[in-house]
């Protein structure tokens, strides 16, 4: 059997070679987008998803990092597209409450337009040169700019989760089944529900002239995602406020009162 030529042996290596190292760059999305992990995509993370999202948290993978988050960059879009991220079980339209950490529209375009873009860490025009990092100049702006008007500017520090049933020293906790009659009195600052996973819940407030005030909906209710809902503008309730839960037992629910005025 005739053996090549060395030449011909070299050649047929630099083309498999060229070959491969092309299907390498072709896996990489083309970038396309100025939205960037670091300018506006990391600040929506920290304070949206790594509560859940970390290492050892809620959720099966850690978003911690540009590195954890780049390879799921399309589901992440997919998620958030199809309002399934960030978990959050209160219909909407019910009930209005500070921890919430649903994205605004404005934010859902950003992580679309980021993932569409080839999900870029930082502009290629903007990568730091070789060397010692410098600080930024005066007058660079740092960060990412949101739209005035946005309902919500995210915030590294801000990572909205309350944990089920805490409250604070101002505050006072009190138990009861969905099926009790009477309701704690006092100002109402938020709700912990305990109900049985798949099943829904509803809170609702009947007025002196008869019309009802929705302040809590869960539907398709996971324990694993257990919250307390803080409410935005928190409700007095007092001897003659009808409190209507609707829940299938076994459900209770922890009333969190604000001391003060609670009674």
């Amino acid at each position: 059997m005739r053996s090549l030529p060395v030449a011909a042996v070299l050649g047929i290596a630099a083309t498999t070679l060229s070959g491969i190292f092309a299907i390498t760059l072709l896996a990489h999305d083309p970038i396309s987008t100025k939205v960037t992990w670091e300018g506006e995509i990391k600040r929506l993370v920290e304070a949206r998803c790594v509560s859940c999202h970390s290492e050892g948290g809620r959720a099966p993978m850690p978003l911690t990092t540009y590195e954890e988050a780049r390879p799921w960059a399309r589901a992440i879009r997919e998620e958030v597209l199809t309002r399934r991220m960030p978990k959050w079980h209160v219909v909407r339209g019910y009930g209005d409450f500070t921890n919430d950490p649903s994205l605004s529209p404005f934010e859902v375009a950003l992580f679309a337009a980021w993932a569409d873009g080839g999900a870029p860490r930082i502009l290629p025009a903007l990568r730091p040169a070789v060397g010692p990092t410098a600080g930024p100049t005066v007058g660079q702006t740092v960060g990412p700019t949101f739209r005035s008007g946005d309902k919500r500017q995210a915030s590294s520090g801000d990572k909205r989760r309350v944990p089920s049933g805490e409250a604070s020293g101002h505050e006072r906790a009190v138990e009861v089944p969905c099926s009790a009659r009477a309701f704690p009195t006092g100002r109402v600052v938020g709700l912990t529900p305990s109900v049985k996973k798949g099943t829904d819940l509803k809170v609702t407030v009947t007025g002196s002239d008869g019309s009802k005030e929705p302040v809590l909906w869960l539907r398709n209710f996971d324990p694993a995602f257990a919250e307390t809902y803080r409410l935005r503008r928190p409700l007095q309730v007092t001897r003659t406020t009808r409190v209507e839960m609707d829940g299938e037992a076994p459900c209770t629910i922890t009333v969190l009162l604000a001391a003060r005025t609670a009674r």
